[in-house]
């Protein structure tokens, strides 16, 4: 659930940051799983994946990473007239429909649509690694 007293203000008013379950940790930003993962997708610390170093081109239309496993969307600084950028999730592990949304950069003011642990969201990112590295 949104915790209205814990939620910043601009992404209260402006950002794009909701679901149903406040994210566990915002130290996982600094977990080797997600650290592992930003590198093997050629990504930064916002999301973005370079077309021109990733081997396998797998940049999508916002300009994070896709394969059939999963996504990495950067923030959406765009219109919010566009509804399907502005809707999309800035992770999704596409077999499990488990989401993650953040407010402008990884983990701030973020939730989850699903209540999983820590331990649950790393075995998810795990999973995802493997399948760049396949």
């Amino acid at each position: 659930m949104i915790d209205k007293d814990k939620i910043e203000i601009g992404n209260l008013l402006f950002g794009h940051s909701r679901g149903e379950f406040s994210f566990p940790d915002r130290n996982l930003v600094d977990s080797k799983a997600w650290r592992k993962f930003l590198e093997i997708t050629n990504s930064d610390f916002y999301g973005y994946s370079s077309e021109w170093d990733n081997p396998i081109n797998n940049v999508n239309d916002r300009g994070g990473y896709e394969n059939n496993v999963f996504v990495i969307n950067p923030y959406w600084w765009g219109d919010e007239d566009n509804d399907v950028e502005c809707d999309k999730p800035n992770f999704l592990h596409k077999s499990s429909g488990f989401e993650i949304r953040w407010y402008k950069y990884p983990f701030r003011d973020s939730y989850m649509n699903m209540d999983l642990s820590k331990d649950e969201i790393k075995a998810i990112w795990n999973e995802c690694i493997k399948s760049v590295k396949n």
